[in-house]
């Protein structure tokens, strides 16, 4: 009986501390941040036409890991790891290595720009993709850090450049466009019933244990 009890207890103070660990690290650090983003097709290599064409349309979802690797001021390097990739019936995944650069100020002005190296994909005739990658320039008003924006700017507001591009193979075939959007999205919804369940669990602890102590005088 004392053995199941003390069971129930640690159970419970487990889970409890647990719980208030993902509530006070999770804003605190800010960890992830995702992003959707579209585009349209405007140019397709003729080795990838098989495939590829100018009336589909793009779109993609990436998670940014909000830690700067930059020591930089002006240069912000954030990691990219789950992404996904959509253009047309094809579809990409994360690759060797990611990251979103957010550039604030000269050389180049405010810049948002995407790269991830060797995306996983299927080839285009015989042509492997080698990199994917978005390019936002704008001027020196569009970003006031070069911190990873919580509510990324309006594409609208990059008016020095707008591209987007999937290359493959080493000839540099490519399919390119222009992006439509770029959003925030919301994390997902495991992580809020990752807090849920831990309530649940310290509760189910508590009654278990009322049930172990038997009714009380």
């Amino acid at each position: 009986m004392i053995h199941m009890r003390q069971l129930f207890l640690k159970l419970g103070f487990t889970a409890s501390m647990l719980l208030w660990a993902s509530i006070a690290v999770t804003p605190a650090t800010a960890a992830i941040i995702q992003y959707s983003f579209t585009g349209t097709v405007d140019k397709v290599n003729s080795q990838l036409s098989s495939t590829f064409n100018t009336s589909q349309l793009m779109s993609g979802l990436m998670t940014v890991n909000t830690s700067d690797t930059n020591i930089l001021t002006s240069i912000g390097n954030y990691a990219i790891t789950p992404f996904s990739l959509n253009i047309g019936d094809y579809t990409a995944t994360m690759g060797t290595s990611g990251q979103v650069e957010i550039r604030n100020g000269l050389p180049g002005l405010d810049a948002f720009n995407v790269t991830v190296n060797a995306p996983n994909g299927l080839n285009v005739n015989f042509l492997a993709p080698r990199i994917f990658e978005i390019q936002l320039r704008g001027p020196a008003s569009v970003f006031s850090s070069d911190a990873l924006p919580t509510t990324p700017p309006s594409v609208s507001a990059f008016t020095n450049f707008n591209q987007w591009r999937l290359v493959f193979g080493p000839s540099g075939g490519r399919v390119q466009g222009m992006l439509t959007s770029l959003k925030a999205v919301p994390l997902p919804a495991a992580v809020l019933l990752f807090g849920a369940g831990l309530i649940s669990l310290v509760g189910l602890g508590a009654g278990g244990l009322r049930n172990l102590r038997g009714p009380q005088a």
